[in-house]
């Protein structure tokens, strides 16, 4: 009783710490939106009341080009991917729709299909619309079952709490990685095409104008080391408080996937994730081999076989890795990586925490009706990646 009095004070001074964390995290975020309307303001009163000098005006235009650069970018469907629509898939929905009600999030509002090793839900716009992107490395390698616990996790992410999802922390973060990259600094070793050569007439003249230009460069380097540095600075406190949250919440999404799609499916799906490396080898493989030895109609038949060859690849290599024995403590990968490039939590942790558990049943089973009707609204997509992966040489 003592041990148990103990792990939950200690479960609770850590859900403390990481509460606090947050509220630090939104803190700053709500600092770093105050300044975006700072400069915007600033510099429209700048240039109104400040009108008929010049000093100010000028300040204020460069004070509206700070607020620009850091305005919050909306992610927004990628205009490279096919997307479906509700009329698109209606099997396809259904199951989604199944999914999020189960979960407890509001309904996607579109489906991109890509050629990454991922299944991503991102809210787009304004009006923070939920977007599901849908890998088909991954999306082929699953199972059905597993498929299904994929998506429950990911939309579990929005339903836990996560606060890298929520709309001010994601959105300053997106802001100051945007500002970041505008302040980058200007080498001066990329401008050597300025000037000319011995043999021309104005070779003197061009030389000086480059060394002009690469100073005036160098001047501006130095200008924007502040807020490069403020920038960054900030960005990365900002995932370092957010860190606890999200690591609560990534075991949440678990937690929510298990209870969706049952135990064993979501530590399979886990486990999956160890493929990514080999899967994406395959599909670069695959695409070299059918553009290359492609000959008339060949390389169209590569395109249409490309994805049915990297499921059987897959399937193939779930007895390593993805049918360990379900025990606690067994081996499987050593972590996964978030798409902002932050480690979250060790999937062989995740792994010990779904199985210590109970074990629980699943509440969405796809028949196979389902599955064949979802695998026939996908075709299309798969046939357009598979031409630009084989023909354009775009990779995952």
């Amino acid at each position: 009783m003592r041990g148990s009095g103990a792990s939950e004070r200690t479960d609770g001074a850590a859900h403390g710490r990481a509460g606090a964390a947050t509220a630090a995290a939104y803190g700053i975020a709500c600092l770093v939106h105050l300044v975006t309307a700072g400069l915007l303001t600033g510099g429209l009163l700048l240039i109104v009341l400040g009108f008929e000098t010049v000093v100010q005006p000028v300040v204020g235009l460069v004070m509206l080009a700070l607020a620009g650069s850091l305005r919050p970018p909306f992610a927004r469907l990628d205009p490279d991917l096919p997307a479906l629509r509700r009329a698109d898939a209606p099997a396809l929905y259904e199951l989604l729709d199944r999914i999020a009600d189960t979960v407890g999030v509001r309904r996607l509002d579109a489906v991109q299909v890509g050629t990454e090793f991922t299944v991503r839900a991102d809210a787009c716009g304004i009006r923070r619309r939920l977007k599901l992107e849908v890998g088909l490395p991954l999306w082929l390698t699953l199972t059905p079952q597993e498929r299904v616990a994929a998506v429950a996790h990911e939309l579990g992410r929005h339903a836990s709490g996560d606060p890298r999802r929520a709309a001010l922390v994601s959105t300053a973060l997106a802001s100051l990685a945007a500002g970041a990259e505008l302040a980058e600094g200007r080498s001066g070793e990329g401008d050597t095409h300025l000037a000319a050569s011995p043999t021309v007439r104005w070779a003197d003249d061009m030389a000086q104008a480059a060394a002009r230009f690469n100073a005036r460069g160098q001047v501006a380097n130095w200008a924007l080391w502040l807020p490069r540095l403020a920038a960054r600075g900030t960005g990365r406190l900002l995932l370092r408080l957010t860190r606890p949250g999200t690591r609560r919440a990534e075991f949440r999404a678990d937690a929510l996937a298990a209870r969706t799609a049952s135990t064993e499916a979501a530590v399979r799906a886990l486990r999956a994730q160890g493929l990514a490396d080999s899967v994406s080898l395959e599909v670069h493989r695959l695409a070299v081999a059918a553009y290359t030895f492609g000959r008339a109609g060949g390389t169209r038949e590569g395109e249409q076989d490309l994805w049915e060859k990297l499921a059987a690849h897959a399937a193939g290599l779930s007895d390593r890795v993805r049918d360990a024995p379900a025990e606690a403590g067994t081996p499987g990968p050593d972590g996964a990586a978030a798409a902002d490039g932050t480690v979250l939590p060790a999937a062989r942790a995740r792994v010990d925490r779904l199985l210590q558990a109970p074990h629980l049943p699943a509440v969405i089973t796809p028949d196979a009706t389902a599955t064949e009707a979802i695998g026939n609204e996908l075709r299309g997509p798969m046939r357009l990646l598979a031409r630009k992966v084989v023909q354009d040489r775009v990779f995952a």
